[in-house]
């Protein structure tokens, strides 16, 4: 399998569903050996474009592709694919391990492959057990387990942590970034966003159905500036004399003593704290977080939206 087959191109697509438009246009790549974050608010169209991905939904218009081809046109797609839309899909009485063989033997894999999967996912203890005393982090585990069934160069997993518990997190985060540093194209939706930040390459941030915000994870910081953080006896003065220097005051945040701006260096706060004499108790620059840029590009009317759930469109 070249890099090529482990490419996602998203172009053009598009899904309206009644009068709701799901998905508007949407345009993005997710490149081999890089894990990308999919985000968005609820409703914003990110389970529809995962959908719509793996064959599940029809697009009104454009395409989406692995190696340049539709999922549905895929041979042995299995073998090319893991996907994991929920953790939720399993037969409560049959085992973790039963569970794997089966799916094993529909797509011809080896019996040994269940054992393989079940101690890269951690469950080898639990692979024997019905899957109703399985928690959901164990669950998901699991679906996780089923989609590397056939060893796939592309990954697309919908809230993959999901029920984990934070030295799950930790552990997930840990094999997701192995699997990538092999070649592997992981496209991951979560609404955890300090997860987030922790574990992608790159992001793919979409509001009503558009792509308002792609590419590498380290770029975000360009969007709004820099960020400082003051504290001062005199906020008053000190807020005064930033917005007389042609501060917006807008960007300008007051938390009791301190102040928290927008769009300058902590050496101009600084020298303009020197020049007007207004002593400063502490001064330091922030760095732009995920968390800021999200809100920041999917706000509408200063209301912040709610985080995409497992189940939004």
């Amino acid at each position: 399998m070249t890099d090529q087959d482990g490419r996602i191109v998203v172009s053009g697509l598009a899904k309206t569903f009644g009068t709701v438009k799901a998905v508007d246009g949407l345009t993005f790549t997710v490149e081999p050996g890089s894990i990308t974050g999919f985000l968005g608010p609820n409703g914003a169209g990110k389970t529809t474009t995962l959908r719509m991905l793996l064959g599940l939904v029809r697009p009104d218009a454009g395409t989406a592709t692995i190696g340049g081809r539709a999922y549905t046109d895929l041979p042995a797609p299995s073998d090319r694919v893991g996907a994991v839309l929920e953790a939720t899909a399993f037969h409560p009485a049959r085992t973790g391990r039963a569970h794997l063989r089966i799916y094993s033997t529909i797509n011809g894999y080896p019996g040994t492959r269940a054992d393989e999967v079940l101690e890269l996912v951690g469950l080898s203890g639990a692979g024997r057990r019905a899957v109703r005393g399985y928690s959901l982090g164990m669950r998901q585990r699991l679906a996780l387990a089923t989609a590397l069934l056939g060893d796939p160069k592309v990954l697309v997993l919908d809230e993959p942590a999901n029920g984990l518990d934070p030295e799950g997190i930790a552990w997930m985060r840990r094999l997701l970034r192995d699997l990538a540093a092999q070649g592997r194209a992981v496209l991951v939706s979560s609404h955890v966003l300090s997860e987030v930040q922790q574990l992608v390459d790159h992001v793919v941030i979409i509001n009503r159905g558009r792509c308002v915000r792609q590419g590498p994870l380290t770029a975000l910081a360009d969007l709004h500036g820099p960020v400082v953080s003051v504290r001062t006896p005199d906020p008053d003065r000190l807020q005064t004399a930033l917005i007389r220097i042609g501060v917006d005051e807008d960007r300008i945040t007051r938390t009791g003593d301190q102040l928290r701006v927008t769009g300058i260096q902590a050496d101009d706060v600084g020298q303009l704290a020197f020049a007007e004499q207004i002593p400063v108790l502490w001064l330091a620059a922030e760095q732009s977080d995920l968390e800021q840029v999200f809100f920041a590009l999917t706000t509408d009317n200063g209301q912040q939206p709610a985080l995409t759930a497992t189940t939004g469109a």
